[in-house]
């Protein structure tokens, strides 16, 4: 598992998380182990350490195998297509479904009760399946309220890749490093306030490792917006 936290001066245990290079470095850094955040963090306290966590190896190999397949055959007449309807996603097919054989329902179940997720949290009954093209790619965005509560989380198959955060005003950008099989969180300020994108082709993460995206299937777990989410986080 990582977390973000502030810890300037400090290289990460894991490279998973970073701020990304090409900008000025900002009051956040990206470590993988640490809990809380340190006083470095004191001119940024609405961002939380937990607002953003990435735990790795959460199915194993055969189990991404069976949950991909399915996937891909549900989705097999489909063409990809180059427009989203609101023109977020390009090069891609997309299903909401609740409908799944045992076996892929036992490793949804399984991922919903994961550690790095908050507790108490109903999740819709339908899980949001991206499958995207090679070529293809996600623009930056926020999730709407309308389909998504504090919570925008999601299981990554068959390709690494990299998530890029960007806060809406400011220069702030970190760059989090999904690898296949990987599970993301994002909750809090880094949900409402930072764009979200998935990078497309060959990147390089933190100048060193290089990250050659190809097809990748996405399943995103959301839960409700309610009213209270406006006071604590908008």
């Amino acid at each position: 598992m990582v977390a973000i936290a502030a810890a300037l001066g400090r290289p990460p245990l894991r490279r998973l998380l970073s701020t990304a290079s090409s900008i000025p470095a900002t009051t956040t850094a990206i470590t993988t182990t640490a809990t809380t955040l340190s006083s470095s963090a004191a001119s940024n306290p609405l961002v939380r350490e937990s607002d953003l966590r990435v735990a790795e190896d959460v199915i194993t190999e055969d189990e991404e195998r069976v949950v991909a397949d399915e996937c891909a055959a549900i989705l097999r007449r489909r063409r990809y297509e180059d427009g989203h309807w609101d023109h977020v996603i390009v090069k891609f097919k997309e299903m909401e479904r609740s409908r799944w054989s045992t076996e892929t329902k036992r490793v949804l179940d399984r991922l919903r009760e994961l550690p790095i997720l908050p507790r108490g949290v109903e999740y819709f009954p339908a899980v949001h399946v991206i499958d995207l093209a090679e070529d293809g790619y996600i623009k930056p965005h926020v999730d709407s309220i309308k389909f998504s509560g504090r919570v925008v989380a999601g299981v990554s198959l068959l390709s690494p890749s990299i998530m890029r955060f960007k806060k809406e005003h400011g220069e702030s950008i970190i760059d989090a490093l999904l690898p296949r099989r990987s599970f993301y969180m994002m909750t809090g300020r880094i949900r409402y306030h930072y764009t979200h994108e998935i990078l497309p082709g060959v990147q390089v993460f933190r100048d060193e490792l290089p990250v050659t995206r190809t097809r990748r299937i996405s399943i995103m777990l959301r839960d409700e917006f309610r009213s209270e989410f406006i006071d604590e986080y908008m």
